[in-house]
């Protein structure tokens, strides 16, 4: 699991340094985005677009004092604070070949 959590973080270091090729090469090619306030994305393709089109500095993300990855359910969990709408919670999800296969954005912890 200690890859998986690598892989997470380093998928949300890759969109927060601008490296958009290289969060976009951890994708699987069925990949499901899902962001209630830019709504869900499926494909690799409609992905990678969905991501190069975010403002820079993530939107208000650098505000987000992030807590460190935990496993939880063969899935990686992400909580950060500091969001005027309380924590944001990341789940990010992975198919048997290891590859990102669903990044679900929400509230809560």
């Amino acid at each position: 699991m200690a890859d998986r959590i690598q892989a997470a973080r380093s998928y949300l270091e890759f969109q927060r340094d601008g490296k958009i090729d290289e969060a976009v090469a951890l994708l699987a090619d069925d990949v499901v985005l899902s962001n209630p306030m830019t709504g869900t994305v499926t494909g690799k393709a409609a992905a990678e677009q969905s991501i190069r089109s975010r403002p820079a500095g993530g939107g208000g993300a650098g505000n987000i004092t992030w807590r460190e990855p935990v496993e939880e359910d063969g899935n990686v969990k992400i909580v950060g604070d500091g969001s005027p709408f309380g924590p944001i919670r990341i789940l990010v999800s992975f198919n048997d070949a290891d590859q990102i296969s669903k990044v679900d954005v929400g509230l809560g912890s």
